[in-house]
C-alpha cells in the first residue's frame, strides 16, 4: 500500500470517527431534552389510583346471630 493511501486512509478514519462521536452526542442530548420535557409538561390534575371517600360510610350493625360452633362428632 503506498503511503500516500495509508495517511488518505488514517485521515477518512478519523474524521468518520469524529462524526460518529458527534452524532453520538447529538442523539443523547435530544434523549435527555425528550425526557425532561415529558417530564415537565402538565396533563391536567393528577388522579389517585384509589378512589377517596368523602364522607366515612357507616353500616348498620348486623342482626343476624353468629353462627354456632359445629358440635365435635364422635
Amino acid at each position: 500500500m503506498k503511503a500516500q493511501q495509508a495517511r488518505s486512509d488514517e485521515r477518512d478514519n478519523k474524521r468518520v470517527f469524529r462524526w460518529g462521536v458527534g452524532a453520538a452526542i447529538v442523539v443523547f442530548l435530544l434523549a435527555l431534552l425528550y425526557n425532561l420535557l415529558t417530564q415537565t409538561r402538565e396533563e391536567g390534575p393528577v388522579k389517585p389510583d384509589t378512589p377517596t371517600q368523602s364522607a366515612p360510610q357507616t353500616t348498620a350493625p348486623s342482626t343476624a346471630a353468629p353462627a354456632a360452633p359445629a358440635a365435635p362428632s364422635k
